[in-house]
């Protein structure tokens, strides 16, 4: 196996590793925006949360999450990635999309953004661990 191939499988495997933790942690009691778009509400603890930190290939990436009134109003970055200018240029506009998207949906359960592999799975891994301490 090339380096080049082996990288990619590993980055595979960390996608699909992350995206199963991801997927994994947000069962449970809560409900969230389903492939219909039906969004249920789930009360979470008023106050602002910071989610823990993801690693992984294109850096670290951590959610800020804030609840008002047992809502999700805002979903801000902390850490966001590398300084790599590819990275940025994605990040730029997939944070604010998932930021978004959580928002909309009042859940992490939301659809990966194209084109942000590693983004989307870190981001929304840490954005799913914030709300688990706003749960209680």
């Amino acid at each position: 196996m090339t380096t080049m191939t082996m990288t990619r499988t590993v980055g595979a495997l960390a996608f699909a590793g992350a995206a199963s933790t991801l997927l994994a942690g947000c069962g449970g009691d809560a409900e969230a925006e389903t492939a219909g778009g039906d969004v249920a509400a789930t009360s979470y603890a008023d106050g602002t949360y910071d989610g823990p930190a993801v690693t992984n290939e294109k850096g670290v990436f951590q959610a800020q999450v804030t609840i008002v009134d047992g809502a999700i109003t805002a979903v801000a970055a902390i850490q966001a990635g590398t300084q790599d200018p590819q990275s940025l240029d994605i990040n730029a506009r997939a944070i604010p999309e998932l930021a978004d998207k959580v928002v909309a949906a009042q859940s992490a359960d939301v659809e990966a953004v194209s084109g942000a592999s590693f983004t989307s799975p870190g981001f929304l891994e840490s954005v799913d661990g914030a709300l688990d301490q706003a749960a209680g």
